[in-house]
Parts: C-alpha cells; sequence; structure tokens
C-alpha cells in the first residue's frame, strides 16, 4: 500500500466518530468551517480552505462503521504544481471499530494519494494535522478546524 493510510486509537465510542466524520457540524469542528455536507449516498460535500477546496460524492455512511467520499472535483492552487486537482478520481475512506473500553479504531486511507502526487508532501502534512484535530475533537470536545479569514468591510 502506498497510498496514504493513518490508524488512530481514539478515546472515543464509534457513534461519536461517526457524526465528527459524517455531519456537517462535525466536519467544521475538526477539518474547515468552510464546508457544505450532504447526510445521503450519492450526494456531494464540498470543503474549502481559503483559495483551495475540495468537492466529494459520498458513496458510503455506514452508522459507526464507515463513511466513504469519492472525489469528484479539485483545486490545490498552489503556484508551484503543475497539476491543481491531483485529488479527482481518489477515495476518501473512514473505518470505524470498536474496541474495549469504548474506544475506536480509525483506519483512515486516501486512496489514490500517492508519493507520486505533487502535492503529497502539502496533503500528508494536511492530513496528519486535521486528523490530530479531529483526535482531538472526539476525545477533549476541541477540535482546530481551518477557519476561513474575515475580511473587514467597514473601512
Amino acid at each position: 500500500m502506498n497510498h496514504y493510510h493513518r490508524q488512530l486509537l481514539l478515546a472515543a465510542s464509534p457513534a461519536a466518530v461517526y457524526q465528527a466524520v459524517a455531519t456537517q457540524h462535525g466536519l467544521r469542528s475538526w477539518w474547515t468551517q468552510s464546508c457544505d455536507v450532504a447526510t445521503t449516498v450519492g450526494d456531494k460535500a464540498t470543503f474549502r480552505f481559503g483559495e483551495h477546496h475540495k468537492v466529494m460524492q459520498i458513496n458510503s455512511l455506514e452508522p459507526g462503521r464507515e463513511v466513504r467520499w469519492h472525489c469528484v472535483e479539485a483545486l490545490i492552487n498552489v503556484d508551484a504544481f503543475r497539476r491543481k486537482d491531483e485529488w479527482v478520481g481518489t477515495d476518501i475512506v473512514f473505518r470505524l471499530t470498536p474496541q474495549p473500553g469504548g474506544k475506536t479504531l480509525l483506519d483512515f486511507d486516501h486512496i489514490g494519494l500517492t508519493p507520486d502526487f505533487e502535492c503529497f508532501g502539502v496533503c500528508e502534512r494536511g492530513w496528519n494535522q486535521y486528523l490530530g484535530s479531529l483526535q482531538s475533537l472526539v476525545e477533549t470536545g476541541q477540535g482546530a478546524p481551518f477557519i476561513p479569514e474575515v475580511t473587514d468591510c467597514s473601512a
């Protein structure tokens, strides 16, 4: 396996982790506050990070077990990157497995995000940061999502 994979043991129930990765409120609390997330398989979720964005088709929603998205649109607006849409065609999968003591084993895969991608280093660091934010959210109630800059128009 050469795509991005990370496994985390979370001190939270599968139901709590599922809410964090399958709902707009949850995703706004650890990944990006600028997102619109549908809750039906076949619908789309849009995630914005300033001038960058990703649009995911929701392919699986199994409460307490799995969330799976397929990227259908992306813009990673980094001048050095020749392809700014490398995520298109990749899949993001959150698999949740109950563990003793009310914990959850999260197997996270970004299938297709490989070291061959120009954005791999940036995306790997990003996933590491935001999966840490997810862990913080489900364990302490406080994540560290991307917060869009607010422009003051009163001047």
